[in-house]
C-alpha cells in the first residue's frame, strides 16, 4: 500500500524536501545546477538573515583555518582533498571544471595559465565523461591563477600517473558527487560543517572584490556570462560610492 501524501505540517515539508532533493541532484548530475540547494538547507524552519543571503561560510578571517582542517585530516589526505581545497581557494572555479582539467590541454606551465574548457558529468549508461563545454559560454576561459596554484599543479604533475590533474584513486576521472560527499565527511562536526566546493567560489569573488577588481574582471575570472550575476549573487555591498565620492570632491562653484 502506498504511503498517503501529506498535505500540510512538518511531514508534508519533509516529503517535499525529499522530492526536491532528488530533482536537484539529477540537475546537478546534468550540470544544470552547480550544487544541490535543497541539501544545503540546515533546517526547514530556519530564518534567513536580513539580507536574504546565506551567510558566507568561508571568510577572509577563517579561510586559513578551513584549509588547515584539511591539512590536518588523515581522511582528507587519503581522499586527496587537500590540493583540491587549495586549488579551489585560488581559482574559484566550479568543482566539475576543476576535475575536468588534464595535463595535455588544460595546463600551460610556461605561460602560467589554465585553460578551462569542460566539466565532469555522469551520463546514464556511460559513466563519467568530460563534457566539452562549461555551464555557460563565459566558462570557457583561460585564466592566470596565483603562482602558488601553479606550484601545486607542478608538484602534482611531477608525481602524476594519470592524464587528469585531480584524478580518482584509480587514476580515472573523479566524480564530483563523491568529492562533495568526502568533503562533507571531513568537515562534519566542525565549525565548517556543510562546507561545499562552491563556498570557495564565493570566497574568491569576495577576495577579488575586496582587492578592487571590477565586476567584469571578476566575472571573466570565475566564468560568469553577465557581471550582474557576479554582483547580485556573489558580491557583497559594503560601503558604496567610494569612487563616486572621490570624483565629486570638487564642489561646484556657486556665485556669491
Amino acid at each position: 500500500m502506498n504511503q498517503p501524501l501529506m498535505t500540510n505540517g512538518s511531514s508534508a515539508a519533509k516529503q517535499a524536501r525529499a522530492v526536491l532533493t532528488a530533482i536537484c541532484a539529477l540537475m546537478v548530475r546534468h550540470d544544470a545546477l552547480d550544487d544541490n540547494p535543497v541539501r544545503e538547507i540546515e533546517s526547514l524552519g530556519k530564518k534567513k538573515n536580513k539580507s536574504g543571503k546565506k551567510p558566507r561560510l568561508i571568510t577572509g578571517k577563517n579561510a586559513g583555518s578551513a584549509l588547515q582542517l584539511f591539512h590536518d585530516s588523515e581522511d582528507a589526505a587519503r581522499w586527496d582533498l587537500v590540493d583540491v581545497q587549495e586549488a579551489l581557494s585560488g581559482r574559484g572555479c566550479r568543482i566539475g571544471e576543476l576535475l575536468a582539467l588534464d595535463w595535455e590541454t588544460s595546463v600551460d606551465f610556461d605561460d602560467g595559465t589554465i585553460w578551462i574548457h569542460g566539466t565532469v558529468i555522469r551520463v546514464t549508461g556511460v559513466g563519467l565523461i568530460v563534457q566539452d563545454y562549461t555551464k555557460s559560454p563565459a566558462g570557457m576561459r583561460r585564466i592566470r591563477p596565483p603562482a602558488w596554484v601553479m606550484d601545486i599543479l607542478k608538484r602534482r604533475y611531477t608525481d602524476a600517473t594519470s592524464p587528469w590533474c585531480f584524478p580518482s584513486s584509480t587514476d580515472t576521472l573523479r566524480d564530483p558527487d563523491n568529492t562533495r560527499k568526502y568533503i562533507r565527511r571531513v568537515v562534519e562536526g566542525t565549525p565548517f560543517q556543510g562546507l561545499h566546493p562552491h563556498d570557495w567560489r564565493h570566497y574568491v569573488i569576495w577576495r577579488l572584490d575586496a582587492a578592487g577588481l571590477s565586476a567584469r574582471e571578476i566575472a571573466d575570472y570565475v566564468g560568469h556570462d553577465d557581471p550582474s550575476t557576479t554582483q547580485d549573487v556573489y558580491m557583497e555591498r559594503g560601503v558604496v560610492g567610494e569612487e563616486a565620492g572621490a570624483a565629486l570632491t570638487a564642489r561646484p562653484a556657486v556665485a556669491a
